[in-house]
């Protein structure tokens, strides 16, 4: 299955943790989204990312190959969510070259507005880093930095 990663399982570690069989396929972008928290992680102690719909703005991130193992670990959060607290959702995103992939992601079923944390944001960023995302991408995540 394709999944679109655009949050804190950007990080290679925490990626291949997730979903250790994942295969990278593509940088992408979601159109006409932006990101958003509305749920509390207790790992992170504040705000976990999601998207929602936002005309004009995108969402970078990767689409990678997950097997059914992956996405049951990928499901789980680490135990750090209540069950339910993402659900799949499958959308069209933009390759770097401009092609359109259909991708399965994970959105939040949200229950309020939190901020990140610094070290949530910080880990989020070595992904973007790693998979050399293009500035826009970290550009956006630095709005959320608490000042």
């Amino acid at each position: 299955m394709k999944f679109f990663i655009y949050s804190d399982n950007l990080n290679p570690t925490q990626l291949k943790r997730r979903a250790p069989e994942h295969r990278f396929i593509v940088k992408a972008y979601l159109p006409d989204h932006s990101l958003n928290f509305p749920r509390w992680s207790s790992q992170w102690r504040g705000g976990l990312a999601s998207v929602i719909p936002s005309p004009g703005e995108r969402v970078w991130g990767i689409v990678v190959e997950v097997t059914e193992e992956d996405l049951k670990i990928l499901d789980e959060f680490d135990g750090e969510v209540p069950e339910a607290a993402f659900r799949h959702l499958q959308a069209t995103v933009i390759t770097e070259d401009e092609q359109k992939e259909l991708a399965t992601m994970h959105v939040a079923n949200p229950v309020g507005k939190f901020k990140p944390k610094e070290h949530y944001l910080d880990w989020v960023k070595k992904g973007i880093q790693h998979w050399q995302l293009p500035e826009e991408c970290s550009e956006m995540w630095e709005i959320f930095r608490p000042s």
